[in-house]
Parts: structure tokens; C-alpha cells; sequence
């Protein structure tokens, strides 16, 4: 079976909708009280060139993060917030610009939902991890992941686990701290991201020092 001829569907299923006071548990103002997730950047020229622009400030706000250590809650919310706001079947860039690895479990799972034998998943649409010589990862070609038809998954009901969870924000059982590097790395190519991170700044009232 040839990727063309698998059935796409919709990339990101909403999240479901946050439910705020006042203010937080944590004593943080609410997030909609206060509209900290406002009007959401989309277009993904400009959130490059802005990440680019402010590269030294990011860091500065990541350091910020890392010696504060703010509760997750209210970060959790408000990334839901902002979930809700994006549509990523207009986006799909995490599927172009991310490396999927793959469990032996999901493997079997696209191989039940493409009828086909494992083997045969490993054999059309997956290379060994270059990190990993035991592991595989999702094939990609230069317009992104091998099911990404357009802006959509064509294995969207099998889709790894890696891909339910991207960007890790909102559903990560890991604390925002212990995987700081990874969240800000992604901010340059993934509007959900680049819009929590923004937002974030302004409900924990974090200010850049000026240069």
C-alpha cells in the first residue's frame, strides 16, 4: 500500500476546554480573567524571524523559569487555552520539522490500521534512528513526514503517541522544568509554543531586562 492511497483525517483533535477562576490555586491571576491568551500569531515566517530576533531574551526568560521553579497547573491551563485557538490542520509544521520514533506496540498498531504486517510498516515507512541503531523512526521526505498528506495525518486514528501528545504541553506527566530545553527549542517552528511561551510571560508578569 503506497502512502497515497491511506485515508487522512484530521490532524489535532481540541483539546477539552479549561476551566478557570479569579486566580489560581498557586495565586496567579486567571487566565481569562486577565485575557493572557488573547490573539494567538499564527503565521510561521514571522514566529522564525521573532524567536531569531529575540534569541538572547528567550534565554533569559528560560533561566528565569529554571531559578523560579512556577507551578505547572497554571502553565497547563493556559497551553490548553491557546490549543483550543489553533487550528494545526492550517500548520502541520511539528510534522515537517520533528523525528518520530516508534515503539514495536505502535508499529503493530499502524500495521492493524493500514491491514498490512509489521514488516511491512518498518519496511515502507520507517529508518533506523540515527541516535539508535536498535530503534526506527517515521521516514521523512523534504515536504515532511511520510503520512503527511498536506496539512493532514493519514494514519491520524494510529498515529504514535509522540504525535497525540505534541507539543507536550498540556498532557506531559514530566514537569515543565525537566524539560524546559526541549519546550523552548520548539518554539521557533511551532505556533503553539511560541503562543504559550508568550502568554506565560505576561501571567507570571516576567519582564525582559533591558540590554
Amino acid at each position: 500500500m503506497c502512502p497515497g492511497s491511506l485515508r487522512a483525517h484530521r490532524f489535532l483533535e481540541p483539546p477539552p476546554k479549561p476551566t478557570c477562576t479569579d486566580t489560581t490555586s498557586h495565586g496567579l491571576p486567571s487566565i481569562h480573567k486577565r485575557g493572557y491568551a488573547g490573539a494567538v500569531l499564527t503565521d510561521l515566517v514571522q514566529i522564525r524571524q521573532l524567536t531569531e530576533m529575540h534569541r538572547a531574551d528567550t534565554l533569559a526568560f528560560q533561566r528565569h523559569l529554571a531559578a523560579h521553579h512556577y507551578p505547572d497547573g497554571p502553565f497547563r491551563i493556559l497551553a490548553r487555552t491557546v490549543e483550543q485557538q489553533i487550528d494545526c490542520t492550517a500548520c502541520a509544521n511539528c510534522c515537517r520539522q520533528t523525528r518520530v520514533s516508534l515503539s514495536e506496540a505502535e508499529i503493530a498498531t499502524i500495521a492493524r490500521y493500514l491491514e498490512i504486517e509489521s514488516s511491512e510498516v518498518v519496511r515502507q515507512y520507517t529508518i533506523p534512528d540515527a541516535d539508535n541503531s536498535s530503534a526506527r523512526v517515521l521516514r521523512h521526505s523534504k515536504d515532511g513526514c511520510v503520512f503527511l498528506d498536506g496539512n493532514l495525518c493519514m494514519v491520524y486514528e494510529a498515529r504514535p503517541r509522540a504525535c497525540q501528545e505534541f507539543p507536550h504541553l498540556s498532557v506531559s506527566t514530566r514537569s515543565l522544568g525537566s524539560r524546559m530545553s526541549s519546550v523552548f527549542r520548539r518554539a521557533g517552528f511551532c505556533p503553539i509554543v511560541y503562543n504559550v511561551l508568550e502568554s506565560y510571560k505576561k501571567l507570571i508578569g516576567y519582564h525582559p531586562h533591558p540590554h
